[in-house]
């Protein structure tokens, strides 16, 4: 049976050479806090690189995934 997942931000841990989604950490209320959270699982600060939508690092076998947090609109 597949529980409501809570609301925040997620990071996907996956294997680096398969794409193997092998964990899930979070919520965290932002993506900075999720990054956060991801170097401290890896043992180790991680340098990220950012799509429009997403947040990456690796740390070799395994890579980080983080939505990224949408745009402010100013008014």
């Amino acid at each position: 049976m597949n529980e409501p997942t809570q609301p925040g931000v997620y990071v996907t841990v996956a294997h680096v050479e398969t794409a193997e989604v092998v964990r899930h950490l979070g919520p965290y209320d932002t993506a900075a806090a999720a990054r956060t959270a991801a170097g401290e699982h890896a043992g180790q600060p991680l340098t990220w690189s950012r799509d429009p939508e997403t947040w990456h690092a690796e740390k070799f076998p395994l890579s980080y995934h983080v939505p990224a947090d949408p745009p402010i609109e100013l008014p």
